[in-house]
């Protein structure tokens, strides 16, 4: 990103048009970005047709950087190579991502490089990509379950997949079922908050729980 440049944040909209929660979640943080002079590249994946990743590796051995399929997945990558910052939006199922979000997801590996780097104790692929971007997960579970073992499986598995993408800056958490426009706000405010972008909305309330 140049100095004169908006910076870029991709929504990765992982959500069913059931979920009234994750669509006001989805609404805050378009809403507080833009008006943050930020370019909001919106994704709602059901919309789109990706195929599930065949882990053929062909993204990395035959056509590096780019998947072997040429439907909407091809675009994950390259959508997420160019963003600054990163959001997953998603129900919380089984104490991980939504099967749509999952699925684009998976397409993630052509930003990364085949070969391993220690790092410290960890041994992880290098990121293919000098850029480096932000990463915001936010995930809708039912009422009184923001600290239920499915939400501490989420933030647990957002802290896991930040290991591999190597962010500057990251930050996850869960809305409750039935939370009303105030509390989705306040809790978007809050973790935009953990990754250091600016929000009028800043007062964490009960419903939200966001990973240290």
């Amino acid at each position: 990103m140049t100095p004169t440049a908006r910076p870029t944040a991709l929504l990765l909209d992982g959500g069913s048009d059931d979920d009234p929660t994750l669509a006001l979640v989805h609404h805050a943080i378009d809403e507080t970005l833009t008006a943050g002079s930020w370019d909001v590249d919106d994704w709602c994946l059901r919309r789109e047709t990706i195929a599930w990743c065949a882990g053929c590796f062909g993204c990395w051995v035959k056509t590096p950087g780019m998947c072997v399929h040429t439907d909407a997945g091809r675009e994950v990558a390259a959508r997420v190579a160019r963003s600054d910052l990163l959001v997953y939006l998603t129900p919380v199922t089984f104490g991980g991502y939504s099967s749509e979000l999952k699925k684009a997801l998976d397409h993630l590996i052509p930003i990364l490089l085949p070969d391993l780097k220690k790092t410290g104790s960890d041994t992880r692929h290098p990121q293919r990509y000098e850029h480096v971007h932000d990463l915001l997960a936010v995930g809708t579970v039912p009422a009184g379950e923001a600290d239920s073992a499915e939400a501490r499986t989420f933030r647990r598995l957002v802290e896991r997949n930040a290991m591999n993408l190597r962010p500057s800056h990251w930050a996850a958490g869960v809305v409750e079922g039935g939370a009303d426009d105030r509390e989705v706000r306040l809790a978007v405010g809050a973790l935009l908050g953990q990754i250091g972008v600016a929000s009028p909305h800043t007062v964490m309330p009960v419903s939200l729980a966001v990973t240290p």
